[in-house]
């Protein structure tokens, strides 16, 4: 058999197309050493009833680069509201003897680990069975809806791009309390949660209550997710018969807006204020977006009064020239 070591032209005309390689990214099949670490670490969590957090939904196969970008605004924020220390909850003691590079990297690597990973922190994210999903889990001192809401209101505000924290994280979610995906555990969740809100309808009569001009309005926003039990005008429903009559649904512009998360088999809910809808229910990227056409419109606004005040000069010496001389 002769072989002059040329690879041979293809039949159809696509010169070696089976050496090459798709350059429309790994699909997640190709992670660096410290991808992989962080991807076990977060597998082996999972979400529990009597949970509080966060949904954080992300673009498609960028769940990593997601999940560097939450933590990374946790640990800012956590010390900005909460006062934080995340080298004390490390543990690191500043009396150790410096250790060589690669047993730091060995250190470290290991404490990624789910076995290792201590218990109790502030933050743990929790990987979903479900593309563009995660959950950040959080604990006290963290309140996740004042976590949220900042982080959302200084995008609103990050006109210059070098401000903006993230480019793949989509929607921020607070949910004050979770239990299991069914019709008992979304009453629990509800009587959890809707306290601190609104006036229950339970045990209400037509005597009780402080009257429907002191009562705010609301609205129901759920959210379901891989999850077919549950249907949304029955939780809709439900949510709504355990709410007192004094308290009015106004679907545009209400007072608070009850969130609900039904993902899988866990039910969240959390209650948030008019300005949800306002902060564009807490998208950061379409928030980010819409402050820099924000400041784009402001940079065009600045060269308008120059031009006219251009403009009207010279046509005043237009107009002085054409004037007769006494």
């Amino acid at each position: 058999m002769e072989s002059n070591g040329k690879r041979k032209h293809d039949a159809s005309g696509a010169e070696g197309s089976s050496f090459k390689k798709s350059k429309r990214g790994n699909q997640g099949k190709w992670k660096t050493p410290s991808h992989k670490e962080k991807l076990a670490a977060i597998k082996g969590r999972s979400l529990e009833v009597g949970d509080m957090g966060f949904w954080v939904t992300c673009q498609r196969q960028k769940e990593m680069r997601a999940a560097d970008e939450i933590l990374s605004l946790c640990e800012e924020y956590g010390q900005k509201l909460f006062d934080i220390n995340p080298d004390v909850a490390d543990g690191a003691s500043e009396d150790q003897e410096p250790e060589d590079v690669e047993a730091a990297i060995e250190k470290e690597l290991a404490a990624m680990k789910p076995a290792n990973k201590p218990k109790g922190g502030p933050f743990e994210l929790l990987k979903m069975a479900v593309d563009c999903v995660l959950f950040m889990r959080t604990r006290a001192p963290v309140d996740p809806l004042v976590l949220v809401r900042e982080i959302c209101k200084d995008a609103t505000a990050a006109m210059d791009k070098n401000l903006q924290r993230s480019r793949f994280i989509n929607k921020l979610t607070p949910i004050t309390f979770t239990s299991k995906a069914t019709e008992k555990g979304l009453e629990d969740v509800a009587r959890k949660v809707l306290p601190d809100h609104f006036r229950l309808a339970e045990g209400e009569t037509e005597e009780t209550g402080d009257g429907e001009s002191s009562a705010c309005s609301y609205a129901i926003r759920p959210t379901i997710r891989a999850h077919t039990t549950l249907k949304r005008s029955e939780v809709i429903d439900k949510v709504a018969k355990m709410i007192s009559k004094q308290h009015k649904v106004v679907l545009d512009n209400p007072d608070k807006v009850i969130i609900i998360e039904i993902f899988q088999t866990f039910c969240g809910m959390s209650v948030v204020g008019k300005d949800w809808e306002a902060m564009k229910r807490y998208n950061i990227h379409e928030l980010y977006g819409a402050a820099s056409k924000s400041a784009a419109r402001s940079e065009e606004h600045k060269g308008t009064p120059k031009e006219e005040e251009n403009g009207s000069k010279l046509e005043i010496e237009e107009v002085t020239a054409a004037e007769p001389t006494a």
